[in-house]
């Protein structure tokens, strides 16, 4: 018995997994998914080593030292906000001012302790 030349062509792929759109579906949730370990590691020594390259041969840019982010504070106080419109509060300022500088020192002068 002859053996059949395996076919290269969409066909004959498609024949055992499905339509063509079925097909561009499993390349896009093939494209779409994380990649292995195994390839994440790979790259990451590919990039050392042409770092080391680089560096050996003289051509790797000066790099200025990063300082770290200042961190801010976690609990900071906020005085909340008084919703007091600029009029008014040129009104209180100028009408009472006075009187109440003169009541307090009357007050403080008087006080006994």
């Amino acid at each position: 018995m002859a053996r059949s030349k395996k076919t290269r062509t969409m066909r004959g792929k498609l024949g055992k997994t499905g339509t063509k759109e079925m097909m561009k579906e499993q390349r896009k949730a093939q494209k779409s998914k994380e990649p292995r370990r195994f390839h994440v590691k790979k790259s990451q020594l590919r990039k050392e080593q042409a770092q080391k390259k680089l560096s050996r041969l003289g051509l790797l840019p000066d790099v200025a030292e990063a300082k770290p982010a200042i961190r801010p504070r976690r609990f900071t106080f906020v005085a909340p906000a008084t919703e007091v419109t600029v009029e008014e509060a040129l009104a209180q300022d100028d009408s009472s001012t006075e009187e109440l500088t003169t009541n307090d020192l009357m007050n403080a002068f008087s006080e006994t302790y």
